[in-house]
């Protein structure tokens, strides 16, 4: 991994001479410098670094309205910063530890001092930015089913109260997907529940395939699954789900098992706007009298919710 700092002071010498210090550590592979505090921000922007030296005193943006700037910033709180200065003056100092700095170092500063602080902070940083990650992967396993790798049921409903909220609230349109793969216990029952779980691989990755950012594709239960696609009416909707009777019917399955070539699926589906679905669970019980209503007829096809 490449760690950098950013080095903000007027004077070349002394971002020089604070260089040269950091460079005999062997901490940072990348150094960036600015002049004053207005530059800094920028070069903040377009090279996050791990760590801020940052003189105070500078003309035109000094050091405080860096600070400022960088403190309206959230995404980038992470990011500490150490004051160095030449002023030894208390109420310059709280000033910039309540402006968001972590630290401060006196010119002339001493190179163990300086070392010392830096390193201390970059430490911090780094162990921060490692639990931020775990966290992040913890988040996304919480909220993905294991084997398929789309979203569970617990977070699909988080995104379907959401969706259908904004949905009413701005009269747009929604449409659910409800998918359910045909005769899957035979499946199971003729090949082993390890075929049935590549199975249910295979229809997850057709249904995730193509999707925008905005959609959400989740495995509803067994071998259901659920698509949310939000800014889409009726004939948008009856689109994807025609792709998915086609290109899951034309999923080659031989290699998996001997006893299944291919598998077909059943598809119902609702859309919002629809006076008569005032709650999620009426959204969805809708979706689920449509897919009834596919498997009812034959399977492999589609239909389309009708409350009249």
């Amino acid at each position: 991994m490449i760690h950098s700092v950013l080095i903000i002071d007027d004077s070349q010498q002394e971002r020089n001479e604070i260089k040269n210090v950091l460079e005999a550590t062997g901490l940072f592979d990348a150094f960036y410098e600015a002049p004053d505090g207005l530059k800094g921000f920028k070069l903040m922007l377009s090279n996050p670094p791990d760590l801020i030296l940052c003189d105070l005193v500078m003309p035109d943006f000094d050091g405080f309205k860096f600070l400022r700037l960088k403190k309206a910033r959230q995404d980038y709180d992470n990011i500490p910063v150490l004051m160095v200065t030449g002023r030894d003056d208390m109420n310059d100092k709280i000033r910039g530890l309540e402006e968001g700095a972590q630290d401060y170092v006196l010119k002339p500063f001493n190179p163990l001092e300086l070392v010392a602080r830096v390193k201390a902070h970059l430490r911090i940083k780094l162990l921060q930015d490692e639990l931020k990650q775990v966290n992040e992967k913890l988040e996304t396993l919480s909220n993905t089913d294991p084997l398929t790798g789309l979203y569970n049921r617990r977070y699909f409903f988080n995104i379907l109260e959401r969706e259908f909220e904004r949905t009413k609230r701005y009269n747009r349109s929604l449409s659910l997907l409800m998918v359910d793969i045909d005769f899957f216990k035979s499946v199971n029952d003729k090949c082993g529940h390890l075929v049935g779980d590549k199975v249910l691989t295979v229809v997850a990755r057709v249904l995730k395939t193509d999707l925008r950012k905005i959609d959400s594709c989740a495995r509803y239960g067994g071998e259901e699954f659920v698509i949310l696609l939000p800014e889409t009416d009726i004939i948008g909707a009856e689109s994807v789900g025609n792709r998915y009777l086609t290109e899951i019917r034309e999923q080659d399955l031989s290699d998996i098992c001997k006893e299944i070539k291919t598998t077909t699926v059943s598809v119902g589906i609702v859309c919002l706007p629809d006076d008569a679905i005032k709650t999620t669970d009426v959204f969805l019980k809708a979706a689920d009298d449509a897919l009834y209503a596919a498997k009812k007829s034959g399977r492999n096809k589609l239909v389309v919710y009708n409350n009249h």
